[in-house]
């Protein structure tokens, strides 16, 4: 236990507000000031948190010498150039996912990073859930064996986030469900495989409900954001897929949706694992936390199941809470976090793949 603290500001309250719970939650952290370009919500959030400082100049909070870090946690469009100019700066950067709206963009935060010398990390939360970290260890301690094939997914029944909103243009989001929900589920897939290097992609997108109209599986509609911009309010996917080929031979099934004639009410990811001495299933539905993992293997010749007993039962604390405490001690200890820039880099470069595969119509090799 260290009594060093870190002061730290939040770019962006509204996903930012799990970056702010995260940081007042945070032994080693103070909660320095807030930025938003919305000067009632970062009342709001001034009030709520008891915040001494806010800005609505991203630039005038980054001369604030006192700031060591900030988390970026803006439209994703905007998580480059923010990240770049606090990296300038001298600010250690947890960034929100994805890193960038594409690989060459990512490249940029990477190179500042390293020329700054600062901290950047990608705020992957779900690899911070007990369940995923007991996955983790299963692997690393060769209880799977060579893991040869996973498939993983998240998939929404009626999950549109804020029609006609920035998420639904690809301008500044990047892309559907693929860049929102599917860098969660890429990102875990690969870290529990240890981030083996891409071979070759095969991707194909669909848009068959978000065009139609805000109310068709429209989710969280921003009618009065949509009618405020000009240009068509939804030019992204609603449905992606992918097989991803490995150089060690290996391979990931993919698939992600915003909207699909599924189960009522349906949202959830899953990753099912198969191994040499044995496979796994981590499946959330609806963001439950009870039995969501199993390890498969083989005891005298007959399937056996295990179900490990997970630390915090149903309240497992949040994962943002978890990521920005990780954040905080990489500063503190210098260490590397673990959710590096370089990795959020091979997402995007991956992601960029997938979806050059799907305008192709064929394979794309990185």
């Amino acid at each position: 236990m260290t009594d060093r603290i870190i002061n730290a500001a939040v770019i962006g309250v509204g996903v930012g507000t799990a970056h702010i719970e995260g940081y007042v939650a945070c032994p080693n952290a103070k909660l320095a000031a807030l930025c938003d370009a919305d000067p009632r919500r970062l009342a709001l959030a001034q009030e709520k948190y008891g915040v001494e400082r806010t800005y609505t100049d991203i630039a005038e909070l980054l001369r604030q010498e006192d700031i060591q870090a900030v988390s970026v946690a803006l439209p994703n469009d905007l998580h480059a150039p923010i990240s770049i100019q606090a990296l300038e700066a001298g600010k250690h950067v947890l960034c929100e996912k994805p890193l960038a709206i594409s690989g060459d963009s990512a490249q940029q935060i990477v190179d500042a990073a390293a020329k700054s010398g600062r901290k950047l990390m990608v705020c992957f939360n779900y690899r911070y859930r007990p369940d995923a970290r007991w996955l983790k260890q299963l692997i690393g301690d060769g209880k799977m064996g060579n893991a040869y094939f996973a498939k993983a997914g998240w998939i929404r029944n009626s999950g549109i986030p804020g029609w006609g909103g920035w998420f639904t243009r690809k301008n500044r989001s990047g892309g559907g469900p693929l860049i929102d929900l599917g860098v969660h589920i890429l990102d875990m897939s690969l870290w529990l495989l240890d981030y083996p290097k891409v071979k070759s992609v095969t991707g194909i997108t669909f848009a068959e409900f978000g065009p139609r109209s805000q109310k068709h599986f429209g989710g969280r509609i921003q009618s009065q954001q949509a009618s405020q911009v000009q240009g068509t309010p939804f030019d992204v996917e609603d449905l992606a897929a992918a097989l991803i080929r490995f150089e060690n031979g290996s391979a990931l099934q993919i698939e992600v949706s915003w909207a699909s004639h599924t189960k009522a009410g349906r949202d959830d990811y899953f990753v099912t694992l198969y191994g040499s001495e044995g496979g796994a299933d981590l499946y959330v539905a609806n963001y439950t936390n009870v039995d969501t993992v199993v390890f498969h293997s083989e005891q005298g010749g007959a399937a056996s199941d295990t179900r490990p007993t997970l630390p915090g039962g149903p309240r497992v604390p949040s994962g943002h809470a978890l990521a920005v405490d990780h954040f905080v001690n990489s500063i503190i200890n210098d260490t590397e976090p673990d959710a590096t820039g370089e990795q959020g880099l091979a997402l995007m470069r991956l992601i960029d793949a997938i979806y050059e595969s799907a305008r192709l119509g064929a394979e794309v090799r990185l």
